[in-house]
């Protein structure tokens, strides 16, 4: 889990408030704050939203989730007995997994 404090930080620059964000993204402020800091990822889409509010390049606001990070880590340390193709497959699926999430999310709203 990771704070964003970029995306904290240029937010309250241009004194807009997680209500309005969340306004924006067509979320709850709750779940917004959520996002905000790290305990739930936040999507392609999402970004390409918040970097239009903020008026800024990804680059500028982007930091990743280390959750992820960590959780492929540990599957790679503890699965290291398992061929790099299976490892490779597992990395594949997860990936595919999240991108049918978000055309989902697309399609439901």
């Amino acid at each position: 889990m990771k704070k964003k404090i970029k995306l904290k930080q240029l937010r309250l620059e241009r004194d807009i408030t997680q209500e309005v964000m969340a306004d924006r993204l067509a979320m709850t402020q709750a779940t917004y704050s959520r996002k905000e800091r790290g305990v739930i990822d936040i999507t392609e889409e999402e970004w390409s939203k918040i970097t239009d509010v903020l008026g800024v390049n990804k680059e500028d606001v982007f930091e990743a989730n280390i959750r992820k990070n960590i959780i492929s880590h540990n599957l790679n340390k503890q699965f290291e007995i398992l061929p790099a193709s299976l490892l490779e497959k597992i990395e594949f699926l997860t990936k595919e997994n999240q991108e049918l999430k978000e055309k989902l999310k697309k399609y439901e709203s």
